[in-house]
């Protein structure tokens, strides 16, 4: 005979070995909505039992999934390999990773100092454009040829003649 400890330790075992038993079958045969166990676990407030809990949710889906489907990205890849296969490729043209700078090339009609020691350049079409650099610059006459380029930056105004650029944003 058993003393009442035991009995209750072995009964207390056949009882939740029988209810494992049970949820596990019932929840083979009932379809197990996914998006309702997101919820669930989305509303935890303890950081570490939500992140186990969408632990467990990963591992289970990824169980269910049926051993011969491929994941979502392999058959993306492999359709698209496919479809290069199948299309006549044209080689690219050499151009196209190299950027394209858009330059301006205009006269400077007159240019200004302002008063925080900054230039203005005023276009023969009218723009102005404003030096931020401020560097010690220089200009015996203001009739030349120039040439605006764009940079990752913003805009760079290039003097003919002159090795030096200045950088200039757009005033008017």
């Amino acid at each position: 005979m058993a003393k009442d400890g035991e009995g209750m330790t072995r009964s207390n075992t056949a009882i939740f070995i029988l209810l494992i038993a049970v949820f596990t079958c019932s929840g083979a045969a009932q379809p197990v909505d996914t998006v309702e166990e997101l919820k669930v676990c989305a509303r935890m407030t303890d950081k570490e039992a939500r992140l186990a809990c969408f632990d467990d949710l990963g591992d289970r889906v990824l169980r269910e999934e049926p051993a011969d489907q491929k994941p979502p990205q392999e058959k993306v890849a492999q359709a698209e390999a496919e479809s290069a296969t199948r299309s006549n490729a044209q080689p690219l043209p050499d151009e196209l990773g190299r950027s394209t700078t858009a330059q301006y090339v205009g006269l400077i009609t007159s240019c200004k100092k302002g008063g925080r020691g900054d230039w203005y350049f005023f276009f023969d079409n009218g723009q102005v454009w404003k030096e931020v650099n401020r560097r010690n610059l220089r200009f015996k006459e203001c009739n030349f040829n120039a040439t605006i380029m764009t940079d990752s930056f913003g805009y760079k105004m290039r003097i003919d003649g002159e090795e030096r650029t200045i950088r200039v944003k757009r005033h008017r």
